[in-house]
């Protein structure tokens, strides 16, 4: 299914749950949140799919910058964004997008450990031992050890060979 129709089918819905007797006036239209959450979740892995290759890719983003920057941002859109940025080597975006998902949830695991890899790829060493430091409940669990393990270790090796040995 093409955007433009999940886009056209989810105003559809929208609509048709209204009560006849609603009011033209837009502020009135009741939708339960749990339907919203659920169609912007519809929405956004419609638009991640385009992205990945079903469709015009742009339509895809423009969805999730939709969703990523109103008004109440969507960790998803913003956390693929990120992904996407980092596809695309647009780094600095990719890196925006990576602390907008930290700011909303502190405890993103997948930001965080994909962030620490982006500060480390840009060699800014010092954000990811800064990031490494703000983060540290993150740190403890169990799933990340290894992955942690990996970067802090590049990271060491990184930061001994850009200072050299004497230093």
């Amino acid at each position: 299914m093409k955007i433009f129709q999940v886009i056209i089918f989810a105003s559809t819905l929208s609509f048709a749950s209204c009560g006849s007797d609603a009011s033209s006036d837009v502020d009135s239209l009741l939708v339960p949140v749990s339907e919203d959450i659920i169609l912007e979740n519809d929405l956004i892995d419609a638009a991640i799919k385009i992205v990945e290759g079903e469709g015009l890719p742009m339509q895809g983003i423009q969805t999730l910058l939709l969703y990523a920057d109103s008004d109440s941002p969507s960790v998803k859109a913003n956390f693929w964004l990120g992904n996407f940025g980092v596809q695309s080597e647009q780094l600095e975006k990719a890196k925006a997008r990576f602390l907008k998902v930290l700011e909303i949830d502190p405890e993103h695991k997948e930001a965080f450990i994909n962030l620490l890899n982006l500060y480390a790829n840009m060699e800014d060493f010092d954000a990811a031992a800064e990031l490494y430091r703000k983060y540290p409940d993150l740190k403890s669990d169990s799933s990340m050890t290894k992955d942690l393990e990996e970067i802090i270790n590049r990271l060491e090796s990184d930061i001994s060979v850009v200072s050299g040995p004497n230093e």
